[in-house]
């Protein structure tokens, strides 16, 4: 982002508890009293109860109180304990991922908020401090996407973080706003060289422009200059959804440059969404046989495979996706390994779809046992989470509405 200058401003990630094994009163009366500031007071009442200690939420609340009373070793092992517990005890990742960010440790924490945010995607200060991490390490797309993230998740919208973070995203999108109406007084004068300045002044104030990439790439593309057609077309594949052109414009881009083996892999990818029999089809296929010789270097193959590790040592994970993909296409063999790799940063780049699948599943079963409140909850969290009118989206609404109904009828009437 340009010109940002936001400050990381993580805390302590609060506790969550809604385990039927464990009495609701000790446990929210011990986390009053953790807000009252009675930190010593909570470590001997949770720590001498088994119940409490033995949860993953009451591990989080110990070690929130040892961190209050500034033993940072003993509150990072009870939140490591705390996982251990209960792999989806999200407050744990996010106060894990602080610590390591304080001391510097940036993708050690980022990939510690990634766990936090495939648990929790709604969790408005897991978005805001991924998105100051990745801006801090220049990421300025994924940066961009989190603090949009932060915005439509964040409730509290009177704070002082929230007006900052909205004031600097309404400034740089009236900026774009600008830069777009000169593009459309550039196209009236056929300026291609101006419009293509423009285009990329416009990227380099907001980042996440999705179309202007494309746009970009066409330009360079039909300038002739390939190597910067295939960088802007790259950046669309990796970040945003695409079509199977960009996929042939990748792979013969890569082509073009001579560098086979990702137009080897590039066009294994165009050739599964091309339907059989036509020319497009066919061209592909031979192209394909005609590069299969790269299958057969060893060393460039597995350079892949060090790419692959280098992204995700810097948390470039949709980089990682590709490259771990790459080198399964040219080893020709299913490595559950990278597979399992590959699933779990495709989870880190889109959690969404995934936590709207398993809430979804648990809409009939919350219903069938009558948890009527719990129903609603996980059906606002669907409706959140949601794009548009999907089917899960106007499934949570209905299941809502019937949830709210038989509660009003119970609280009125004693149904």
């Amino acid at each position: 982002m340009e010109n940002a200058d936001l400050e990381n401003v993580s805390g302590l990630s609060g506790v969550s508890f809604n385990d039927d094994n464990i009495s609701g009163d000790r446990i929210k009366r011990a986390y009053e009293m953790y807000e009252m500031g009675r930190y010593t007071e909570v470590l001997a009442m949770t720590e001498a109860d088994s119940q409490i200690s033995s949860s993953g939420y009451g591990q989080v609340l110990i070690g929130n109180c040892y961190r209050s009373l500034n033993d940072k070793e003993k509150a990072i092992s009870h939140w490591k304990k705390a996982v251990e517990i209960s792999p989806l005890e999200y407050s744990a990742y996010i106060n894990i991922g602080n610590e390591l960010y304080k001391d510097g440790k940036i993708s050690e924490a980022i990939y510690n908020w990634q766990l936090a945010c495939t648990i929790m995607p709604e969790n408005p200060t897991v978005n805001l401090n991924l998105a100051n991490a990745y801006n801090q390490k220049n990421s300025r797309i994924k940066a961009t996407k989190y603090f949009e993230k932060y915005l439509q998740y964040e409730k509290k919208i009177n704070t002082p973080e929230y007006f900052k973070v909205k004031q600097v995203l309404v400034n740089l999108k009236a900026k774009v706003d600008f830069y777009a109406r000169k593009v459309e007084e550039f196209k009236l004068q056929r300026n291609l060289k101006g419009i293509a300045a423009l285009y990329l002044k416009m990227i380099a104030t907001y980042a996440n422009l999705p179309a202007i990439y494309a746009n970009i790439a066409e330009i360079f593309f039909f300038d002739k200059n390939y190597e910067k057609a295939l960088e802007f077309y790259l950046v669309v594949y990796l970040n945003y959804p695409y079509s199977t052109k960009i996929i042939l414009e990748i792979a013969n881009l890569y082509l073009i440059l001579g560098k086979n083996s990702y137009a080897y892999v590039y066009y294994k990818r165009a050739i599964d969404l091309l339907p059989e029999g036509t020319s497009y089809y066919s061209k592909v296929k031979s192209k394909i046989a005609s590069l299969s010789f790269v299958l057969n270097d060893a060393e460039i193959v597995d350079s892949h495979l060090q790419k692959a590790r280098d992204a995700e040592a810097d948390n470039d994970y949709e980089l990682a996706i590709d490259e771990y993909e790459n080198y399964m296409l040219l080893t020709e063999s299913e490595n559950p390994d990278i597979k399992q790799l590959i699933d779990k940063y495709k989870l880190f780049v889109n959690p969404e779809p995934f936590v709207i699948n398993v809430l979804y599943n648990q809409i009939p079963d919350l219903m069938n046992r009558k948890k009527l409140h719990a129903c609603v909850e996980v059906c606002d969290r669907i409706m959140l989470l949601g794009q548009g009118h999907t089917k899960e989206v106007m499934y949570a609404m209905k299941c809502k509405a019937e949830c709210r109904r038989i509660i009003v009828a119970r609280e009125q009437f004693g149904v």
